[in-house]
């Protein structure tokens, strides 16, 4: 039985098909839902990171708002994405990640730099849903 269940997306269709799998074991155990987005522009200006994030928000609350998220569970990051990944499920005890890859043929493919590292270093069990 999972109690919360963090949903790593990007602000896009393939976001929003992860997030519904999420909402849907989420429904399933009557979980908490928690969504992030991570930004991975750590590199760049704090300027631009500024200028990224204010872009991003809006779209993520939009898309949290369609599955009814709490805002105080919607979170935009800007860094390495599984260590932000990572580090919140650790903080708010999640038991169950969901996270898209970008699969199409073999290991590598399966999964992406960032579901790769997301398997390897969290705490909790993963699901990869396919997009």
């Amino acid at each position: 039985m999972y109690n919360t269940i963090l949903c790593p997306i990007e602000v896009s269709p393939e976001g929003q098909k992860v997030l519904t799998k999420a909402a849907e074991l989420d429904g399933f155990y009557n979980a908490k839902l928690i969504a992030i987005n991570v930004i991975p522009h750590h590199m760049l200006p704090k300027d631009y990171q500024k200028e990224l994030i204010e872009n991003v928000i809006p779209k993520m609350e939009s898309i949290c708002a369609e599955f009814s998220i709490a805002k105080k569970n919607r979170f935009v990051k800007v860094g390495k994405p599984y260590e932000h990944i990572c580090t919140l499920a650790q903080k708010k005890d999640a038991d169950l990640i969901v996270i898209g890859t970008h699969s199409k043929k073999g290991l590598k493919a399966l999964l992406g730099s960032t579901a790769n590292s997301v398997v390897n270093y969290a705490e909790c069990d993963v699901l990869l849903v396919k997009v």
